[in-house]
């Protein structure tokens, strides 16, 4: 099986994939926004096209024994914003193939507090606990998305990957 071992997020190792943000780090905030005290406005902009409102959903994810990816999936019209609320996750992210594969993965350390935008069509998939049990993760979205702009694709065992730390 495939390992992908993990990496730090930074702007320069996630730009072909979107953007993140610590929304915890005043200082990081204040670089990104015209406001400089207590408001942060505008950190990043998510569009979500015009056919639907945005919606929050959220994720409960729980520690596994083996991050094993299965399952990938992608949107073709939208981005999406993930934001973990109360624990470190890894994510995972890579750009599009014909079928979708997991050789081309990246995964990435996200401390709690920063959200991370995934640009149109990046193939993406459920997030890992780190040092918690279970992490809660708000997901950002046009509502329904899963129904009429998602593409998703399970991996057959030989197909699928083993993030490590």
């Amino acid at each position: 099986m495939r390992k992908i071992k993990v990496k730090s997020l930074s702007d320069r190792s996630f730009l072909k994939y979107g953007i993140s943000m610590n929304l915890l780090n005043n200082d990081e905030m204040r670089e990104r926004s015209i406001f400089r005290q207590g408001f942060f406005a505008d950190l990043i902009s998510l569009d979500f096209g015009v056919e639907t409102m945005p919606a929050i959903s959220v994720c409960d994810v729980r520690k596994q024994e083996r991050n094993i990816v299965k399952f990938l999936e992608a949107h073709a019209k939208t981005c999406e914003g993930i934001l973990p609320l109360d624990g470190d996750v890894i994510i995972f992210a890579g750009i599009p193939n014909e079928p979708f594969s997991a050789r081309d993965l990246e995964a990435f350390f996200v401390p709690c507090g920063t959200f991370v935008k995934l640009n149109p069509l990046i193939v993406h998939g459920t997030q890992f606990p780190v040092t918690k049990e279970e992490v809660h993760i708000v997901c950002m979205l046009p509502g329904r998305t899963f129904h009429n702009d998602m593409i998703a694709h399970e991996l057959s065992e030989d197909d699928q990957a083993e993030i490590v730390l």
